[in-house]
Parts: C-alpha cells; structure tokens; sequence
C-alpha cells in the first residue's frame, strides 16, 4: 500500500509545502510528488485493488472530508500468486 503527494492536484500549493518541508528535512529525507501515472506506476507487477490509485478520501468516500481535500495519491496493490 501506498499514500503519495501528488503533483498534479493542487500543484502550487502541493510545491510550496514540499518545499518547505524539504528544507526542514535531511537530505535522504525529502519528498517529491508525483503524477497519477507516476504513482500507479509502483503498482507494476502488482493486481491493483479497487477503487486503484485515487484521492486519499476515495478509500473512505463516507468520511468528512471530500475529494481533493488531501492533494495524495494512494492505492493497495497485491503480489499475485
């Protein structure tokens, strides 16, 4: 499983806190966000489980908050027999 910042959701406001997060962080430390096709691309070789690679609240469409409101990607993928 997998949760990642994307870059194409919210992207200023995305790079803005990367940036600022990766001036805080040490230098094997820091986070680069990603395209929806970058981070399905760590699924490769894996069976994607449903819904696939989707906003963080699409996991758990029944919680507060709403679509976009985490600029994350993330997915569940299994190793097949």
């Amino acid at each position: 499983m997998l949760s990642h910042p994307a870059a194409d959701i919210g992207a200023e406001a995305v790079a803005a806190s990367m940036g600022v997060s990766n001036e805080r962080a040490a230098e094997h430390a820091g986070a680069t966000p990603r395209s929806h096709a970058d981070v399905t691309r760590f699924f490769d070789g894996t069976e994607l489980l449903e819904p696939g690679v989707v906003q963080l609240p699409e996991w758990r469409p029944d919680a507060e908050s709403g679509p976009g409101a985490l600029p994350m990607w993330c997915g569940v993928g299994r190793k097949p027999l």
